[in-house]
């Protein structure tokens, strides 16, 4: 692999990125070609899949809000460090996400910039169309999409199985009557 890879993290000072156990169930290093779509992953706020859609559209990053504000609650106040690394190990196919490579061996940071506000960056790329930006809409196809994206994530995440997690708090909060559903979904599966 030859190509420019970035890894973007709230967290400052990393010279060498480590590959920690990854939701994957594998101690991987994330990195993307795409700086725009790397952007996206630079709030230590995210709740990740519970935020909205985040892939790709035509070959460009996009971002479908779960929620009204989803955009502002992520991105607004935070900071955030781009990661040029050494491409050497990545290997891409290994996830279900196209544009992810990965590394099961620590990366060598080559470059690193630092993001002082990255909500209005992410703006600016989403005025430059460089990011396909849906803000939350209450059409019928649009929370018949975001509940079938939220309930496969409550489910395939398991997030039922801890109720003390601040994600199943943040699911009670955000999408109330969707957990309600999968928790009633699972009881009557096992009757």
């Amino acid at each position: 692999m030859k190509k420019k890879l970035y890894h973007v993290s709230a967290t400052p000072g990393i010279t060498v990125l480590e590959p920690p156990v990854s939701t994957h169930g594998v101690s991987y290093v994330y990195a993307t070609s795409d700086l725009c779509l790397a952007l996206m992953f630079g709030s230590k706020k995210s709740f990740g899949d519970f935020d909205g859609i985040l892939g790709l559209n035509n070959g460009k990053p996009c971002f479908f809000e779960a929620y009204p504000g989803a955009l502002e609650r992520v991105f607004q106040d935070e900071s955030c460090y781009i990661y040029e690394v050494n491409p050497a190990n990545f290997e891409e196919g290994k996830t279900s996400f196209s544009p992810e490579v990965v590394s099961s061996q620590p990366a060598k940071v080559l470059k690193c910039t630092k993001v002082d506000d990255l909500y209005k960056v992410i703006n600016k790329l989403i005025k430059q169309g460089k990011i396909d930006f849906h803000k939350f809409s209450t059409a019928p196809e649009y929370v018949e999409q975001m509940e079938r994206h939220i309930k496969d994530r409550i489910i395939r995440f398991g997030v039922l199985n801890n109720t003390d997690s601040n994600t199943y708090k943040f699911c009670k909060q955000k999408f109330p009557q969707w957990l309600e559903d999968c928790e009633q979904e699972i009881k009557n599966s096992t009757v």
